[in-house]
């Protein structure tokens, strides 16, 4: 072992067991879920799917998981079923298919074939140090989304569930933030497929006019 190891473990080995010792306290993932933008497929016309906002059975005072190294609780201020219903809507749209999107209890929009709902089972993030200088961070997200409507056959229910793990010296809010917006991002992108595979798919192109022979 070299003396920069040494000097290293001597500084970062106390620090651990403070680390350890500090209990009570409580750790904020900061900002809302967002997933990076795809190409859009172009949306042939009037919207095809209305989604409404997931329901979702909040933990008191917003806890989605915990730091086991510092046995603190992990808390985010946001609003799983609506971020997912976003995430959702983004996902389908991306794909071509054209969403609007309404809070949980409103009536369907008029005209729109598709009525897509959901119940947001698992969203959850936690983090334990697996090494001396390793803490592992694991964020689980798991949706069930209903399709129902005269645009498909019949009723539909899909589950989708995406797991996270992301390694780092230290437990920080933007590493919280960072597994969660992953996992995240994946099941909105396989709810899209299922759905899209179901027959939640995009509105016909309009026929082109009839030209005059030339």
């Amino acid at each position: 072992m070299n003396r920069a190891f040494r000097t290293l473990l001597l500084f970062v080995g106390p620090c651990l067991v403070l680390s350890a010792c500090a209990t009570g306290s409580t750790l904020y993932v900061p900002g809302d879920l967002t997933r990076p933008a795809g190409p859009v497929a172009p949306a042939a016309g009037p919207p095809r799917a209305v989604v409404a906002d997931f329901s979702y059975a909040a933990a008191p005072g917003g806890v989605i998981g915990r730091d086991f190294d510092r046995a603190r609780s992990i808390v985010w201020k946001g609003e799983p079923g609506k971020a997912m219903a976003d995430l959702v809507a983004g996902a389908l749209g991306e794909s071509g298919v054209a969403t609007v999107r309404q809070g949980a209890n409103a009536a369907a929009a008029g005209g729109v074939p598709v009525r897509i709902s959901g119940v947001v089972r698992r969203f959850e993030v936690n983090a334990r140090r697996t090494g001396v200088l390793k803490v592992t961070i694991e964020a689980v997200v798991g949706v069930k989304v209903t399709a129902e409507g005269s645009g498909l056959s019949g009723p539909s229910e899909e589950t989708v569930t995406s797991s996270t793990s992301l390694e780092d010296v230290f437990v920080t809010p933007d590493g919280l933030r960072e597994a969660l917006i992953s996992a995240s991002g994946t099941v909105a992108k396989e709810a899209a497929r299922k759905l899209i595979a179901r027959g939640v798919s995009p509105a016909a192109a309009p026929a082109p006019e009839a030209g005059n022979g030339k």
